[in-house]
């Protein structure tokens, strides 16, 4: 039987796991989710947060330390609330990142596995939607849109490039450094007022081998209205007018004294 692996980890990379999806999915046996709870805007940091549901029999991690005084514990920390102590919550010790939420309540939840979908690997976000993880409400038709134009235009990801190797010898990874979004997600915010947000982007994307770093930032423009920009316009010509009307004013007065 063939298998899909989902690889993640935390920013500093002490932690990593690991997702064996089987080739044919059980019906509700893993799914993207959304929440908004205060418990999950409190422990991400963010409004929203986005969660990949799989049976713990799915789920493999380990640690990796950088140095000798490092332990296990320290590196892969859990958090129980206490006002909800049927559930953990797990986040790398060094930086932070927020990784696996875990809850007993209701008592068939216990099976089950909580992935932060921020940290998959992008290459594993992409494959949420080719594994029919999505949540169903999902424009499938519009999907299948953006996935032309994101194959046709690949995310930017960090270049890796040798110290001899000519520019057009560039290569990219896009298991690593990738600096692209999630073109579901996405395609299911277009149009809303996050989605406008989005449109402009900025960011920093670093190789592998720490050889190279690209800095970009990224605007899309509209037509439309400009009278907000003429007004603008207007009223600092007219301020500048006034202050050299000033300095004319004042440089008159000293002449006449």
């Amino acid at each position: 039987m063939s298998h899909h692996h989902l690889q993640g980890g935390c920013a500093c990379g002490r932690n990593q796991y690991l997702i064996i999806v089987p080739e044919n999915i059980p019906e509700e046996a893993a799914q993207v989710y959304f929440d908004s709870g205060r418990d999950h805007r409190r422990s991400i940091g963010a409004p929203l947060s986005a969660w990949l549901r799989v049976p713990l029999t799915w789920y493999q991690s380990h640690t990796r330390s950088y140095y000798p005084d490092e332990s296990h514990n320290a590196i892969r920390r859990t958090f129980t609330p206490l006002h909800a102590p049927h559930s953990q919550r797990n986040f790398c010790g060094f930086c932070g990142t927020p990784l696996t939420y875990w809850t007993e309540l209701p008592p068939e939840e216990a099976d089950f596995m909580s992935v932060s979908v921020g940290s998959l690997r992008g290459e594993g976000q992409r494959l949420l939607e080719d594994l029919n993880l999505l949540p169903e409400d999902v424009d499938e038709e519009a999907l299948d849109a953006q996935a032309v134009i994101t194959r046709r235009n690949p995310p930017l990801s960090a270049p890796v490039m040798s110290p001899a190797a000519d520019v057009s010898d560039l290569s990219r990874s896009y298991n690593y450094g990738t600096v692209g979004g999630i073109p579901w997600f996405e395609e299911m915010i277009e149009g809303s007022r996050l989605g406008r947000l989005m449109r402009s982007r900025r960011g920093v994307g670093r190789s592998d081998d720490q050889s190279t770093t690209i800095q970009w930032e990224i605007t899309e423009w509209e037509e439309g209205p400009t009278e907000e920009l003429e007004m603008s316009t207007g009223t600092s010509v007219g301020d500048g007018a006034a202050k050299r009307k000033r300095e004319q004013a004042t440089s008159e007065g000293r002449s006449s004294q």
